[in-house]
């Protein structure tokens, strides 16, 4: 039986995640999970501010189970703020989830190896790891953080058969981000070469796949879900038009 673990299980992505990984033994973590968020079919772990209580709960959660996989889906977006106006404090809580990610994903990996039970790691990252948003500068280093600790995850931990990898995700079509009174803003989905967005169920079913034994080959590397935003050399809207 496989063990599945979805970290951040009340938010956004982490709930549908849990959603989505419905064999096995699901546990959905959260720091005050609302029970009415948490599928009636998931075990409901809360998570402390330190995650003491959730350190202290992990190496028995392996007994019993034949596979483990990991889904890191916590974290929050910072306010938009121009760098002159990002304080070296701003900066520093931003990077705290970064922080968490490595103290939970590393305590996993390690629980994992003296448990003897291979093990994926899926750390939901973003595109901005790789390019910039405008105004979010600690969000996007926290994000580049979260991919180098996944490789060196995988370095240390792929010979025990514990591997680790990234989704990079792009924009959401339920997300606030790209919503403006519950109507999806127009002018980002010109520059999605797909013209649509991702359904935060595409991401988590892609999450759960990601974290599957077919994916393990893809030890320390990040897959990037964002419709082919990121891959243009600049914008559609003051590209050349083509001459025929």
């Amino acid at each position: 039986m496989t063990l599945r673990i979805v970290v951040g299980a009340a938010g956004f992505i982490g709930n549908a995640i849990t959603r989505h990984a419905t064999a096995g033994s699901v546990i959905a973590v959260a720091v005050d999970p609302a029970p009415a968020t948490i599928p009636p079919a998931a075990q409901s772990l809360r998570m402390d501010a330190t995650a003491d209580d959730f350190l202290q709960w992990l190496p028995s959660a392996f007994a019993g189970h034949e596979r483990a996989e990991f889904y890191y889906a916590a974290g929050q977006v910072t306010p938009l703020r121009r760098v002159a106006h990002t304080s070296p404090t701003d900066f520093g809580k931003a990077l705290d989830d970064l922080v968490a990610a490595y103290t939970v994903t590393s305590r996993f990996a390690e629980a994992s190896r003296q448990a003897g039970v291979p093990a994926s790691i899926v750390i939901i990252g973003s595109v901005g790891a790789h390019h910039a948003h405008r105004y979010l500068v600690g969000y996007d280093a926290a994000r580049a953080g979260l991919e180098s600790v996944a490789r060196s995850l995988a370095i240390e931990y792929g010979p025990h058969q514990i591997t680790t990898r990234v989704l990079a995700i792009g924009p959401v079509a339920e997300s606030t981000t790209t919503q403006a009174d519950g109507k999806l803003l127009p002018a980002l989905v010109r520059l999605v070469p797909t013209e649509r967005y991702a359904t935060v169920d595409q991401i988590a079913a892609a999450a759960v796949a990601y974290g599957g034994p077919a994916f393990d080959c893809a030890n320390g590397h990040t897959l990037c879900l964002d419709g082919g935003l990121t891959i243009q050399l600049r914008p559609a809207d003051i590209e050349r038009r083509p001459e025929q």
